[in-house]
């Protein structure tokens, strides 16, 4: 595992060029899983003794973490078949995400299944668990584990389903609105509401359904998990609808207006083209290996590096854009556009670059400055 980033974030692996990367808050929710799961494991297996008990804790743990993994790795893979490389595998508190850099011919229908492709491998590893449990014979402890990550696939399968933001469902049902009616926007409402009736639904189901109906206090780890996961839908779904002030006023930002022109050029162009590019009035110059983004120069990087325009600059004979780019983090790519959301990425932007590039429906469109140095 690699030192943390500056913001405490883990990068412990790199697959297909993308890392990815955990969050502090995921070792909270494994602490969680481990501290709830202990007493059942205890009671059930308690006569194998507490080591034993320990390794089936771990194991299920670790098998979460595993089929969590999974499911992003999916959202990746079927990207990438349809055009569009991930950036970026992320895992935190209450799931994960998958970052996609621009691609070529993308619609709508590709993004509803890039976005099924992590409940559906949920629920291969459900039914191979099944399979497992009834065809092999397992130890107890194993078996017991393999039913207790065969259980939560199922449940990460069916809750990640549902159609409400952020979850995959929500995505898959505004890219089926977006694939119908063409209204983006649209889309987002349609899936902003979902999330808040989801929410709705699992408060009912885990909090106020025990109580009102059957008098019993909800448990206390689904009292944390529904906080948990339902301030994250909440606060999504609360953006893409607009809702309080200051959404109000962001949804009023549409970065196409503060979008300046790029230039895309391949990683063997000479410099001396870039220059060109930057003098003809492209503000960024990015380079792209097919649908993979390499990097980015400016005129203000030429400049650190002694090679613009001016007199006195270092010659550029014989050097390519790809030995002076710099890399483009994920978070300076966005296909948020507009709203909060837009407001959202530009923030997040300006930690890390000068530039926030811009790609709607698979294709570059711009970039806007951030204000970083």
């Amino acid at each position: 595992m690699s030192a943390p980033t500056s913001n405490g974030e883990w990068v412990i692996a790199r697959i297909g060029g993308a890392p990815v990367v955990i969050s502090p808050t995921s070792f909270l929710l494994g602490l969680l899983i481990a501290g709830s799961w202990y007493p059942l494991v205890s009671s059930a297996l308690g006569a194998f003794g507490t080591t034993t008990v320990l390794l089936v804790v771990v194991s299920t743990v670790l098998g979460v973490a595993a089929s969590v993994l999974l499911h992003e790795l999916a959202h990746g893979l079927s990207g990438t078949l349809m055009g569009r490389r991930p950036t970026r595998y992320e895992l935190y508190l209450w799931g994960g995400r998958t970052s996609f850099g621009p691609a070529r011919d993308w619609n709508a229908w590709k993004d509803l299944v890039t976005s099924l492709s992590g409940p559906a491998t949920n629920l291969l590893l459900w039914l191979i668990g099944t399979l497992m449990q009834e065809s092999v014979r397992l130890s107890v402890p194993v078996a017991f584990t393999v039913w207790a990550v065969t259980l939560v696939n199922l449940a990460l399968a069916i809750f990640n389903a549902l159609p409400g933001l952020p979850l995959d469902g929500g995505y898959a049902l505004a890219a089926l609105v977006v694939q119908v009616t063409g209204n983006r926007r649209l889309g987002l409402k349609v899936a902003g509401w979902g999330g808040l009736a989801v929410v709705g639904g699992v408060v009912w189901w885990w909090i106020l359904r025990p109580l009102v109906l059957y008098g019993h206090q909800p448990d206390a780890f689904n009292l944390i998990l529904v906080v948990m996961v339902g301030w994250s839908i909440v606060a999504s779904s609360w953006q893409v609808l607009e809702l309080g002030g200051g959404a109000r006023a962001a949804s009023k930002l549409d970065l196409h207006e503060l979008a300046r022109p790029v230039r895309v050029v391949a990683p063997d162009t000479p410099v001396s083209r870039v220059r060109e590019a930057l003098a003809q009035g492209a503000a960024l110059v990015l380079v792209t290996d097919g649908p993979e983004l390499v990097g980015m120069i400016d005129e203000a990087a030429l400049q650190e590096l002694g090679l613009s325009n001016a007199a006195g600059s270092a010659p550029v004979a014989g050097m390519t854009a790809r030995q002076i780019c710099t890399v483009l983090p994920p978070a300076a790519v966005t296909t948020d556009l507009n709203g909060q959301a837009a407001a959202d990425a530009m923030k997040r932007a300006r930690e890390v670059s000068r530039w926030l590039v811009l790609v709607d429906a698979g294709h570059l469109v711009g970039a806007v400055p951030t204000g970083a140095r």
